[in-house]
């Protein structure tokens, strides 16, 4: 009896032996098992989030592009609308100032389905907004004007301007060289080739030696570059070529424009001039004897009147904000987009 129960005591312990490693692999495969599912649940979330964030980005970047085609069909309205009020005013008047109707800003309007015929530009929380004015190109100093300067006198009004902006006069010759090397010359009867591409904007005037940025800053609101038409003529053995230069408009530049233009009227006298409370002239001999003191304006200087006209407009939509500058040019009836740059 005594030997029975110590064989089932044996046989038991053995049982318990060999059931205790059965269970450690069990609870190992378990413990593996929540591993296994923890990782692939980690997984699966990590997936999913990417899918999410890359669907978010895609559609921010259609809503975008969605937004930048309605600021760039807005615009397109505006520059219709500028066309159309110059073409008004063009039929209307023989001299430009800035008591018309074009020089009005358009302070930041709203834009609703009315304004724009009825096309559905937003909702409360996508609303269109437009800011923008109509400026007279010919209110600044032509620098294309160098290009035909054989009397120098460009030159020096160019050389007056820096200095009256503090800036050196040395630079209006470089700058002159450089204008100059961008369109064909006549020199002992033959015609040279441009060797440099024409500037086409003040900003433009950081690829020349010596404009840093303090200096373009400091003539960028008195200087433009206007195009000048190029007519080459040959026959009979000569050869020659003009260009037509533009005048600047006396009822809307700025005092130091006119200063630079007219030594004898000064910066002082010029700030008289531009500080009347209407300057509205529709002859030239009106504008000298405002001027006071016999002035005698240079022919081909000035003048009441403009055919370039720059429009700055700035459109905010949605997370989207665009500004154009677009430089038109009025003849007769006809109103033409001579650039446009987007920034």
């Amino acid at each position: 009896m005594h030997h029975s129960l110590r064989v089932s005591v044996s046989v038991s312990r053995g049982a318990s032996a060999h059931a205790r490693p059965r269970q450690c692999r069990r609870q190992r495969q378990r413990g593996a098992a929540i591993v296994t599912a923890l990782l692939v649940v980690a997984l699966t979330t990590l997936i999913v989030s990417g899918l999410f964030w890359r669907t978010n980005v895609t559609v921010r970047s259609v809503e975008n592009r969605l937004a930048l085609a309605q600021t760039h069909w807005v615009e397109r309205g505006v520059i219709d609308w500028a066309r159309v009020v110059l073409q008004i005013d063009g039929a209307t008047t023989r001299s430009d100032d800035l008591g018309e109707s074009w020089a009005s800003p358009v302070l930041d309007t709203k834009l609703d389905e009315t304004v724009t015929a009825g096309a559905r530009i937003g909702d409360a929380s996508r609303s269109a907004v437009l800011a923008g004015q109509i400026y007279d190109a010919q209110a600044r100093f032509n620098l294309n004007n160098l290009l035909d300067d054989a009397d120098g006198r460009m030159l020096q009004a160019l050389e007056r301007l820096f200095e009256l902006a503090g800036q050196p006069t040395s630079m209006a010759s470089v700058l002159r060289a450089r204008v100059q090397q961008s369109y064909p010359r006549t020199i002992e009867g033959k015609v040279i080739g441009a060797t440099a591409l024409p500037l086409l904007k003040v900003s433009d005037l950081r690829y020349v030696p010596g404009f840093s940025g303090n200096v373009i800053s400091a003539i960028e609101p008195y200087v433009i570059f206007l195009p000048l038409p190029l007519n080459l003529q040959s026959g009979a053995g000569a050869t020659g070529q003009s260009f037509q230069k533009t005048t600047v408009n006396v009822n809307t530049a700025e005092p130091i424009v006119l200063a630079a233009l007219l030594p004898d009227l000064g910066l002082d006298g010029a700030r008289r001039f531009v500080s009347q409370v209407r300057r509205q002239y529709a002859t030239l001999d009106q504008a000298s004897a405002a001027m006071g003191g016999g002035m005698t304006v240079p022919a081909g200087v000035l003048s009441v009147s403009s055919a370039y006209f720059l429009v700055r407009g700035v459109v905010r939509y949605d997370r989207v904000e665009d500004q154009t500058d677009t430089l038109l040019y009025r003849s007769g009836n006809r109103v033409d987009i001579v650039w446009q740059q987007r920034s």
